[in-house]
């Protein structure tokens, strides 16, 4: 009866953590949306992510795009994610993974300034309207070497040097690249 109540105790704990992680993100962020591995290559590749290039994921969710760029792609991978389950999940799928290299900071992004200026590319896959209040921040912050993989949103006033047709989790999407350059509004 006893490992039954710790398991109840248990199991209700991690619900309440759960839940509680979702919550967290979705009102003072945005709620945790995974994508499909594919997509993810797909939009690596659109980047043109090489080897020993700086890759940010900047809301990495459980660290699927950082383990791509670096195993696939041989890139210097970092994530940012503030809320709790997707960081803890992605800093456990990393260990499991076997690679040391990849870095993932439970932060908001926005702190991120110096990684910004120095990241080869940058992966989101974050909400239009989140995307929209980051706009400025990002570009201000992107060297002119620097490029961003949207995936599925843009940026409303930034027109995209690169769109490619993809599928995330089984419904057709689409991938949009920016320079630093690209100011004018699609």
């Amino acid at each position: 009866m006893i490992v039954f109540e710790a398991f109840i105790i248990i199991f209700l704990l991690v619900l309440i953590f759960w839940l509680g992680s979702h919550l967290y993100s979705t009102i003072f962020y945005v709620p945790y949306v995974n994508a499909s591995n594919q997509a993810i290559r797909d939009a690596l590749k659109l980047g043109e992510l090489e080897k020993d290039q700086l890759f940010l994921d900047l809301g990495s969710g459980r660290g699927d795009a950082l383990i791509i760029a670096n195993k696939e792609f041989f890139a210097k991978a970092i994530g940012y994610e503030i809320s709790p389950l997707p960081y803890l999940l992605s800093k456990i799928r990393v260990f499991l993974s076997g690679d040391r290299s990849i870095d993932i900071l439970r932060k908001d992004f926005r702190q991120a300034k110096s990684e910004i200026k120095n990241a080869d590319l940058i992966y989101l896959y974050l909400f239009e309207k989140v995307l929209k209040k980051n706009e400025r921040f990002l570009f201000d912050n992107l060297s002119a070497k620097g490029k961003i993989v949207t995936l599925a949103f843009k940026f409303p006033n930034r027109k995209p040097i690169k769109i490619k047709a993809t599928k995330n989790l089984g419904i057709e999407t689409k991938i949009y690249l920016y320079q630093k350059q690209t100011l004018d509004k699609m």
